[in-house]
């Protein structure tokens, strides 16, 4: 199920820790004029007006992520709970990037960088003159992926532009870490829960716009290009199987890669309440439990069977020979690596 722009829209905004209200009251007023097919331009006092779609498509991104080399940022990273980002970073998965682009009087760099087979996260330092310490609330970026043959395999854009091809990552978030006068860090981190990311290796990463939206609910872009090569970890990716059987639930896919485990199955019955999917737990032999963030639903209406796939917090690094999978109202499915 790839949720459409009004349920995206409508469950993040109702994250009060994400946007505070005078946030909330610009985006209900930008998102109006889109559903009402409105051409007019918001005006904002620092750089160039943004339209309302790519206003809501700013506000429709959370929060997450934050990466870095150091010792400090990098316990400032593991504060956000992800086990599996924390395991691949401990094992050297974290990428250095450290690129410098400008446009439009506006500087970018790509301070690091995270990619394994099914989760992508990026850190980026923004500098312009117009940033403020007291008066920036939110961040964001809209950008396009290419591989190293040029081919566009990912985008996260307004509704305006076109997007050649599918996108691979879902449930966007944007964490702003520190603000400065004239300098901000942003964090930004993606999932892939219906597919697999290909290697990154030679990639490029383009920034083509840049929103702030101030303290009073202000929105400002800025549109320009830069480009950014990327290099990527050795992805590592291992498969696990159903040892066991569970009437009215079948494992259909259970991959684990550097920071994360992509895992797809089919229940018995149609699924209302999407909620009680994230309470679906993989739990190690430490009786440790792990939850996903963010999942794909598919519903088959005529075999009257629902198929989910969620991507893990868990990393290939744990090594452990066997893991269960809890889904509410069934009895627990045991994993084993497939030899």
């Amino acid at each position: 199920m790839k949720r459409n722009m009004d349920e995206i829209m409508n469950n993040n905004i109702n994250k009060e820790q994400v946007i505070p209200d005078s946030i909330r009251v610009a985006f209900d007023k930008s998102y109006e004029q889109i559903r009402q097919q409105s051409k007019k331009k918001v005006k904002k006092s620092w750089l160039k007006p943004v339209s309302a779609a790519a206003v809501a498509i700013t506000l429709s991104f959370a929060i997450l992520l934050t990466n870095d080399t150091t010792l400090a940022k990098l316990q400032a990273f593991l504060s956000i709970n992800d086990p599996g980002i924390e395991t691949a970073v401990n094992n050297g998965d974290l990428q250095y990037i450290a690129q410098t682009q400008k446009s439009e009087n506006l500087s970018i760099t790509l301070e690091n960088l995270f990619a394994d087979a099914y989760r992508l996260g990026l850190q980026v330092t923004i500098e312009a003159d117009h940033i403020s310490k007291d008066n920036l609330n939110y961040l964001s970026f809209e950008y396009r992926l290419f591989d190293a043959d040029g081919i566009e395999i990912d985008a996260l854009v307004s509704d305006t532009k076109e997007i050649a091809g599918s996108r691979i990552y879902s449930g966007a978030d944007f964490q702003l870490r520190e603000v400065k006068n004239n300098s901000a860090t942003l964090e930004f981190f993606a999932e892939a829960t219906t597919t697999t990311a290909p290697s990154l290796e030679g990639a490029k990463l383009v920034v083509e716009t840049v929103h702030f939206i101030n303290n009073e609910g202000g929105v400002t872009s800025v549109d320009g290009e830069w480009t950014f090569d990327l290099t990527s970890a050795n992805v590592i990716t291992k498969e696990y199987i159903a040892k066991n059987s569970v009437t009215g639930l079948t494992l259909e896919h259970a991959i684990v890669t550097n920071g994360s485990m992509q895992l797809r199955y089919k229940i018995d019955g149609i699924v209302e309440n999407e909620n009680e999917i994230f309470e679906t737990a993989l739990i190690n032999d430490k009786g440790e439990s792990f939850f996903a963030k963010s999942a794909n639903v598919e519903r088959l209406e005529k075999g009257q069977q629902t198929v989910i796939s969620l991507v893990f917090p868990y990393s290939v690094w744990n090594k452990q020979q066997s893991l269960l999978l809890k889904v509410k109202g069934y009895n627990e499915l045991r994993l084993v690596e497939n030899e």
